[in-house]
């Protein structure tokens, strides 16, 4: 198997797929990295494993142990280059690129070779714009759905019940609506804003990833909208690609 993690701000993404024809034979999500080992436990006969992580040095690091005790593999790390898989990265510093949207645009350049729009929905939300010439052309970080509410709430006298009826783009006739149906209302219109200033002929393809991508998905207006829900691990297999070496079998 090959194992793929996806280390996130607030959860942990996984799955195994089988070498050759990349068909998925476990995956899951989990919020830490002790969780992450109970999860994907030592049954699955792993043969290469693979990471992608914004978190800190010794999260990785207790992946790293895990994965060399278990099964006798070095893990591969993928890191931000200046361009890889028919992608440029335009940062002043490619480096302090965030390494999960690089891998979304890598995966992204595969899907579609005309201009994109990839749409990150986390704890924060970010926009990556590729031209047709798998040119970066930069993005914009905003807070999340979630971090919005939140930090309205931290930092004024503001307070919202949970269980919100349905969302709308319309003003809010109650302190609950006018703060969901804000928050949402914001980020929609900064994704339309971007898709609309992009000057190449045509409209560019919009991927939403994460978790909040379904919901964004709900109330967008664009017809080339789709949603990508593995957008960022398929990122990480262009990034990191599958070599046999190095395994011994005794430890599988």
């Amino acid at each position: 198997m090959i194992l793929e993690i996806d280390a996130g701000n607030t959860r942990i993404k996984w799955r195994c797929l089988n070498p050759g024809t990349a068909t998925m034979a476990a995956e899951g999500v989990v919020s830490g990295v002790k969780e992450l080992i109970i999860a994907v436990g030592e049954n699955h006969r792993v043969e290469f494993a693979r990471l992608c992580s914004v978190r800190a040095g010794p999260d990785v690091e207790e992946i790293r142990q895990w994965i060399a005790a278990a099964w006798g593999l070095e893990l591969q790390i993928a890191e931000v280059s200046r361009s890889c898989g028919g992608v440029s990265n335009h940062y002043v510093d490619p480096g302090k690129l965030g390494v999960d949207r690089w891998l979304a645009m890598l995966a992204a350049r595969q899907i579609s070779t005309e201009p994109c729009v990839i749409v990150d929905s986390g704890t924060a939300l970010t926009i990556d714009v590729l031209d047709r010439n798998g040119e970066h052309r930069g993005g914009f970080i905003l807070p999340g759905l979630n971090l919005m509410r939140k930090s309205l709430q931290e930092n004024t006298g503001i307070r919202v019940a949970e269980g919100q009826e349905e969302l709308t783009l319309e003003p809010g006739h109650s302190t609950e609506a006018a703060v969901f149906n804000g928050t949402l209302t914001a980020l929609i219109a900064t994704i339309e804003t971007v898709i609309n200033s992009i000057t190449e002929a045509g409209q560019p393809t919009l991927l939403l990833t994460g978790g909040g991508a379904d919901l964004l998905a709900a109330y967008m207006s664009l017809p080339k909208t789709e949603v990508v829900a593995g957008l960022v691990l398929d990122g990480l297999a262009i990034a990191c690609p599958y070599s046999p070496e190095g395994f011994d079998p005794a430890n599988g």
